[in-house]
């Protein structure tokens, strides 16, 4: 039998989406070990973690306070035995399959880095727009991006630990640096589609109807301040239209140029940025 990748869920007072996530991921038949780190729920998302009956689910993880995404990022990446590994959110609906079909691609090809499922909405893609930044690599189509968010990805254990880094929040693997190296990192063609609940616009949104940022939205929401849901949803549609609109070239000019904090890197910041920061005109 071939041997699965080794997956990450790090949970935190989610119930509401993990009960839906797990079900959906566990009714599949898709072939993956999974390991579980909660951040001290007192919501009974921890409680749901500890009642799972899957023979699957090889290893959980009740800290006991909240230490957010890297520790148990860390944790993972030096814990994980399988050759392949990924990460996973807890509010995402994941495609049957999804596993079984990236795992084999990142071990058969050295210059895959992060494979992983459109988490956008499917209106979100637009095919012709997105035809510059899509290439064949062994056979394979591909719409390259500069980074894969944590949503549902598998790479290369070994690629994972060598571009470890030390971070405040987040992943703490150097994603940027992966593309910029040359490894490709992107969605394999057709797109496999994952349901992000944590989009305002998605039906199963905790807190479309509100006005207001709710205290139990995800990560990535409460990170970069937005004061709406609608302001979420908005950034959302223009993350997805910069990644295929901008080319790929372009996107990594902008990182590389971002990254040099010498006087005279932030000299070329402001005299480029009107030509080569991704935005969405």
């Amino acid at each position: 039998m071939v041997e699965p990748a080794d997956l990450l869920l790090i949970t935190y007072n989610r119930k509401q989406y993990v009960q839906k996530t797990l079900n959906h991921l566990l009714n599949s038949s898709s072939n993956f070990r999974l390991y579980c780190w909660d951040n001290a729920s007192v919501d009974g998302t921890a409680d749901i973690i500890a009642s799972i009956d899957d023979e699957r689910v090889v290893k959980r993880h009740f800290n006991p306070e909240n230490v957010n995404q890297v520790e148990p990022c860390l944790w993972f990446i030096e814990t994980a035995e399988s050759d392949v590994i990924g990460k996973i959110d807890d509010d995402i609906l994941l495609p049957e399959g999804w596993t079984d079909r990236f795992t084999p691609l990142v071990r058969q090809e050295p210059k895959f880095g992060m494979l992983g499922c459109w988490i956008f909405m499917p209106e979100d893609w637009n095919p012709t727009l997105a035809t510059h930044n899509i290439l064949e690599v062994s056979g394979h189509s591909i719409f390259r991006c500069t980074m894969i968010a944590g949503h549902s990805f598998v790479a290369r254990r070994e690629y994972l630990r060598r571009y470890s880094r030390k971070m405040s929040t987040g992943i703490p693997v150097d994603r940027v640096q992966m593309s910029i190296d040359g490894l490709i990192s992107g969605c394999p063609l057709p797109l496999m589609y994952a349901h992000n609940m944590d989009d305002p616009r998605s039906r199963l949104n905790l807190t479309m109807q509100s006005e207001t940022i709710s205290s139990d939205a995800g990560i990535t929401c409460r990170r970069l301040g937005f004061d709406s849901p609608q302001a979420f949803a908005d950034w959302i549609a223009e993350d997805a239209l910069i990644r295929q609109k901008i080319p790929f070239h372009q996107q990594i000019m902008w990182h590389k140029i971002t990254r040099d904090q010498s006087k005279i890197g932030r000299i070329k910041q402001r005299l480029l940025r009107p030509f080569v920061e991704p935005k969405v005109n």
